[in-house]
């Protein structure tokens, strides 16, 4: 950003509370902040006082920042609130990004489906979910699910449309684990109502949920239903059974955690231990990257902020070690998200600031671990890396690199996959396939363009309801294929404007590769690492696709029997399988359901009954 240019934007701050984003010369935001004092905050950016505890001041990050925005909130809360927000829609590079030693077991409603699912993940990266936990023990916590599915007879499947009244329900309805929402077997409204019970009672608030079923087992009574009154008496029974014996291994009455910190170079570690009745039950260790732009009130509100955002279950007290900035508005914040109270302190003595004190050994034990394995093996990855950049003088070190292949038959079952690699390493949550959709013949170069069309469209801030891999801005991509496929691509590139992302091309037989500076193509040599790294994601990326694209054709080979039948071909065997469930569903139709199905006349229809019943 030029002088000027800042000093302008720094005069016109106004000196009340917000949110700012620092923008790149592409208008990408990579970091985002609250302040109290917006004029304060971001003038402490851009000037070099010693006794700042940011340490010595960033000018590789001051030479980043081309543009600043801001939002004026009515208090520091309302801008921590904003903050969490566009921090979630814009992922910026250089906030807080948590990365965990290990995973424990949550329990997790997903509360923004229309008939919401309950069930077990160590996944804390569902859209829309509800969480509660960690557990240690997952056998008990297996019980409760049991227990609770088995009362209130909410669904654990993945039915594509819950609510259509011409599913077939599954094995669970027919022993009584699951209401059938599928087929509208229970009203919405009846089936939320339940799940809000199953909320509470995670929650802790077990008496409430007692309360309420005994209100409507008295209004059945009063109306005479009295089948209706005793199945929410056994219910009513289960729940205070329940409660008596997971009443430590759920709930929340004596609940702390502690946050132990150690920071290192650019990196932080976080080693969060909670307690449970005064008893330690859960350790885990986070990573946090690109420190050395934040100071200790910026990384731990961060943190708190990132990890409580999804649980439901608070602790009464964080614990954290030492005085940070905007406590007040954090404690404001996780109570209008959460409902509950929960105070931030500081241990100055006891049994509290001795296990701090070992939560702060143990940050510092975690983080010597990674710089170890950094300095070792990762480093050598890194070096790798680097070489990539340098030999295909590429604009950045390729950490985040996706690859994308097609793989056809013809025009029949076209499909397109992509991978993810992260620091050399898949991330095999963010694979997606792409089933070609607008292409009517075989045209390897169009089915290309659409898949990166379909991917990259959600890098132009679509503002559709996307997966987060989907957010992120890849380093370097990755095409299977030779010239032709590389001059697609960087069409594609240029038609979003994101032509500053790197691509690449490698052709399979001769693995000739294709770039901005190598047009007519280099060869590295096959044998070294970071030739490896290339074949190696280009291979995942072929075998993602071919399984795919075998998968649908074994899928399809089922169907393909009804071509048997006069005047059915693909196109009506397409109508069937949209609104059938199986071959064997179809076999007990009678011709006034067949003549039912999209795209089925009455000849069609008797055509099918004869077939089977000939």
């Amino acid at each position: 950003m030029e002088q000027n240019n800042l000093k302008k934007i720094l005069d016109i701050l106004p000196h009340k509370p917000g949110v700012y984003l620092f923008k790149d010369e592409k208008a990408n935001t990579i970091y985002v902040g609250k302040a109290k004092d917006l004029n304060k905050r971001v003038r402490s950016y851009f000037t070099h006082k010693k006794d700042q505890d940011f340490g010595t001041r960033i000018n590789q990050f001051f030479y980043q920042v081309k543009k600043i925005d801001y939002i004026v909130t009515d208090s520091e809360a309302e801008a921590l609130v904003l903050e969490s927000s566009l921090i979630k829609k814009n992922h910026p590079r250089y906030n807080v990004d948590l990365k965990d030693d290990k995973s424990y077991p949550f329990i997790v409603i997903t509360e923004k489906e229309r008939y919401p699912r309950l069930f077990l993940t160590r996944n804390r990266n569902l859209k829309g979910a509800r969480y509660f936990g960690p557990y240690t023990n997952v056998r008990p916590v297996r019980n409760v699910l049991e227990t609770l599915r088995k009362s209130f007879k909410v669904r654990d499947c993945r039915q594509a449309s819950p609510g259509k009244k011409n599913n077939s329900p599954c094995l669970n309805y027919h022993i009584n684990l699951c209401s059938a929402p599928c087929i509208g077997a229970i009203s919405e409204e009846d089936y939320r109502r339940n799940m809000d019970y199953i909320a509470m009672f995670l929650k802790g608030k077990s008496s409430i949920v007692k309360d309420r079923l005994l209100k409507q087992i008295q209004q059945h009574v009063q109306k005479q239903e009295y089948e209706q009154a005793s199945e929410l008496k056994n219910i009513l029974k289960n729940i205070e059974a329940l409660y008596q014996q997971q009443k430590i291994v759920l709930h929340d009455s004596q609940v702390w955690d502690v946050l132990g910190y150690s920071q290192q170079e650019n990196m932080a570690a976080v080693s969060f231990f909670s307690y449970r009745e005064g008893e330690l039950a859960v350790i885990n260790n986070f990573l946090i990257n690109h420190i050395q732009y934040m100071s200790y009130s910026d990384i731990m509100s961060g943190f708190i902020t990132r990890y409580y955002e999804n649980i439901n279950n608070m602790p009464s007290t964080i614990y954290i070690s030492r005085q940070m900035e905007g406590r007040e508005a954090l404690t404001d914040w996780l109570y209008r998200q959460k409902d509950k109270k929960t105070k931030i302190k500081i241990p100055l003595k006891g049994e509290k600031r001795r296990i701090m004190d070992m939560a702060n050994r143990n940050a510092q034990l975690y983080m010597e671990k990674k710089k170890f394995e950094k300095d070792s093996g990762h480093s050598k990855l890194y070096k790798e890396l680097l070489k990539l950049k340098q030999i295909l003088k590429l604009n950045a070190i390729p950490r985040h690199m996706e690859c994308y292949d097609i793989s056809n038959l013809g025009a029949s079952f076209a499909v397109g996959s992509m991978v993810v690699f992260a620091d050399g390493s898949p991330v095999k949550e963010n694979y997606r396939h792409f089933r070609i959709r607008s292409i009517g013949g075989q045209d390897d170069y169009a089915m290309l363009d659409e898949v990166l069309s379909r991917r990259l469209s959600h890098l132009q801030g679509s503002g559709m309801d996307i997966e987060n891999s989907f957010n992120t801005v890849p380093d370097l991509i990755i095409i299977d294929g030779g010239k032709g496929q590389y001059n697609v691509g960087r069409k594609v590139l240029v038609r979003y404007g994101l032509d500053q992302i790197d691509l690449i091309s490698i052709a399979k037989r001769e693995e000739v590769i294709f770039a901005k500076s190598f047009p007519e193509g280099i060869k590295l040599e096959l044998g070294s690492p970071h030739m490896r790294i290339i074949t190696n994601i280009r291979d995942q990326a072929h075998h993602f696709a071919v399984s795919y694209h075998r998968r649908l054709r074994s899928k399809y080979m089922v169907w393909s029997v009804l071509e048997e039948i006069k005047g059915i071909g693909p196109k009506k065997i397409k109508y069937i399988r949209q609104q059938v469930g199986s071959l064997g569903e179809l076999k007990h139709y009678s011709v006034e359901n067949l003549m039912n199905i999209k795209g089925i006349s009455y000849k069609d229809a008797l055509n099918i009954y004869n077939y089977w019943h000939k």
